[in-house]
């Protein structure tokens, strides 16, 4: 029998059939809290429902419900609100052997990008010199300090309260002698890193929407040797090339040549719409 069934069997004596027919049919696990989605219907019931949820699942200890977007300056999760169980919003969620810690009234937290955060990991080779342009709380730069061997990783951050969990995940996974949280926006702490003479083997530019407005900052700390950045974004399956070719035209305005390596599809983020990475290759000419 399926959660849904289960959640259904046990809220026939409550709501109507047409209700039982509205229960989500999953959930988003974040440590020991989970996060659900009720259709509008459900809303007079979701202390009810979220009671349900406990009582099926005794290892979690907190529902809480998404009522809406990430949404302005620092990508906030805007209406994450407690239903049921132990009423605290720190967690401390694990995968891959990275710990994270956050609160998820205040901080977004995709599991879609689950493979892609170890995916990138496994393409850092040994001693690499990493900049993490939007940090957030370590989601990329925590996996690649922990699973791979890089030299450095400078992790820009320019949210205080993100900032404040990418320091304290640092320290929580060990990776303090790697990784140097900055506080900042990238318009100012990319350049400045360039400037100090850094030059990276890898940036990440891993935000929405895709960051076209903080190419040139990046190249910046382009290699002589060549760099690779992994610049992400919104593309429709009919014009996949369409965030490369952003990309490549304002690299090629500052005489920086362009290789796409892999553009991969994260996610669907809509009809005929996807969550696509780049990885491309650049170097001076």
């Amino acid at each position: 029998m399926g959660f849904k069934s289960k959640l259904q069997e046990e809220l026939e004596s409550e709501l109507n059939e047409k209700k039982l027919d509205l229960l989500p049919s999953g959930f988003q696990t974040v440590g020991k809290v989970i996060i659900i989605k009720l259709k509008s219907e459900l809303l007079e019931k979701r202390k009810l429902i979220a009671d349900t949820y406990l009582k099926l699942l005794p290892y979690i200890r907190s529902v809480y419900i998404n009522r809406g977007k990430i949404e302005g300056e620092y990508r906030t999760p805007e209406q994450i609100e407690y239903l049921a169980g132990e009423k605290d919003p720190i967690v401390l969620h694990k995968e891959h052997g990275v710990k994270y810690k956050f609160d998820i009234t205040k901080i977004m937290f995709s599991q879609g990008n689950l493979k892609e955060r170890k995916h990138l990991a496994s393409l850092v080779k040994n001693q690499e010199v990493i900049v993490d342009m939007f940090a957030g709380i370590g989601y990329f730069s925590l996996p690649m300090a922990v699973l791979s061997n890089p030299s450095r990783i400078f992790s820009i951050e320019f949210n205080p309260i993100a900032f404040r969990f990418l320091v304290e995940n640092v320290k929580l996974n060990n990776v303090d002698k790697k990784v140097i949280p900055l506080h900042g926006d990238c318009k100012v702490e990319a350049p400045r890193l360039a400037s100090q003479g850094i030059e990276a083997d890898r940036i990440v530019m891993g935000v929405f929407p895709a960051p076209k407005g903080y190419i040139e900052e990046a190249l910046k700390l382009t290699k002589k040797s060549g760099t690779i950045i992994h610049y992400e974004g919104i593309v429709d399956g009919e014009h996949e090339l369409k965030l490369y070719n952003e990309f490549k035209n304002i690299a090629e305005n500052s005489d920086i040549k362009t290789n796409l390596l892999d553009s991969r599809f994260i996610k669907s983020y809509g009809p005929n719409l996807y969550h696509c990475v780049n990885d491309i290759e650049i170097s001076k000419n």
